[in-house]
C-alpha cells in the first residue's frame, strides 16, 4: 500500500496552535517576572515615590496585571516590564489603566529580544496638568461638525458638534485653563497625527491599532504642553514617553532611530 502525503494543517489548526504557543510563553513567563519582583523587592522600595499608594506589594500586583491582560508583554524582558511600571509609579498613573498610561511591548530588533516600553496617554498628562492647577479637555472634531479656529492676536476656537452622524474624525484639539481665567489650545489634523504616529517608536503598537481616537488626542494635548510651562512632573512624562527604562539605572535608556525601528544607546548615530 502507497504512502500517501501528510495533509497540510487547517489554518484553523495553525491558529489554534500558535495560540497555544502564546499562552504557554505567557505562563511560563510569569514565574521570571514573579521571581525579579521578589529578588529584587528591595531596590524596588527605594525606587518607588513614598507617596506611592499600596507601596511595593500593590506595585508587584500592577505589574502582574498587566502582563495576565496582554499576553505580548509576556515576551519582554522582566527588567523592561519592570522599569516602564517604575515610570508609571513614579509620576502617580496606573498602567493599562483608566487610559492614563500603558506598558507596550516593543521590539529590538539589534538584540533580538522583546522589551516593554512606558508610554503616557492624554488622560495621564491631564491628570498631571491638574496637579499643577492647569485644567484640560481635549475634543475630537468630525466632518459634519462647525469648527473653526484662528491662531495669532486674538485666537478664537468654536466648535458645535453635529447631530446624529457626525461622519469620521478630522480634527483633534486640546484646551488649557488656567486658574486666571485664561485659556490657550492647540489643534491638529489626520496628516499631523499620521506623521506622529510614522515617527514615533512603535507606529504599530496596540495602542495605535485599538485606540486611534485617543492616541490622537493625545498627540494634541502633547502640542498643547509643549507651549506651557511646564511642571517638572509633565516634562519627566514627555521625556521619558515611549523609551525603554532599564529600572536599575536610568544610564541604559535606550531610544530608537526612526528610519530603521533599531534600538540605539543614547548619543548613538
Amino acid at each position: 500500500m502507497t504512502d500517501q502525503p501528510a495533509t497540510p494543517a487547517a489554518p484553523e489548526q495553525g491558529t489554534l496552535q500558535a495560540k497555544a504557543a502564546e499562552l504557554e510563553a505567557t505562563r511560563a513567563k510569569a514565574p521570571t517576572l514573579r521571581g525579579e519582583l521578589e529578588r529584587y523587592r528591595g531596590d524596588l522600595a527605594v525606587a518607588l515615590p513614598r507617596a506611592f499608594p499600596g507601596g511595593v506589594a500593590r506595585f508587584e500586583r500592577i505589574v502582574l496585571t498587566a502582563v495576565s491582560k496582554q499576553p505580548e508583554l509576556a515576551a519582554c524582558t522582566p527588567r523592561s516590564i519592570i522599569g516602564a511600571a517604575i515610570q508609571a509609579a513614579q509620576l502617580g498613573l496606573t498602567p493599562n489603566l483608566l487610559g492614563q498610561c500603558w506598558i507596550l511591548p516593543y521590539r529590538d530588533n539589534k538584540k533580538g529580544v522583546v522589551e516593554a516600553q512606558f508610554q503616557i496617554g492624554w488622560k495621564g498628562l491631564v491628570e498631571l496638568a491638574g496637579r499643577a492647577g492647569i485644567r484640560i479637555d481635549a475634543e475630537t472634531v468630525y466632518e459634519r461638525d462647525e469648527f473653526h479656529y484662528e491662531y495669532g492676536l486674538d485666537p478664537i476656537l468654536r466648535h458645535r458638534p453635529a447631530d446624529g452622524d457626525r461622519g469620521p474624525a478630522v480634527r483633534w484639539y486640546a484646551v488649557a485653563h488656567f486658574r486666571d481665567g485664561g485659556k490657550k489650545f492647540a489643534v491638529i489634523d489626520r496628516q499631523h497625527v499620521d506623521k506622529r504616529r510614522a515617527a514615533s517608536k512603535s507606529p504599530d503598537s496596540p495602542a495605535w491599532k485599538t485606540w486611534y481616537d485617543e492616541m490622537a488626542k493625545g498627540k494634541a494635548v502633547r502640542e498643547l504642553c509643549r507651549t506651557l510651562v511646564l511642571s517638572v512632573e509633565i516634562a519627566e512624562a514627555l521625556d521619558v514617553d515611549e523609551q525603554v527604562i532599564d529600572w536599575r539605572g536610568r544610564d541604559d535608556v535606550l531610544d530608537v532611530d526612526p528610519d530603521t525601528g533599531e534600538v540605539i544607546a543614547p548619543g548613538g548615530n
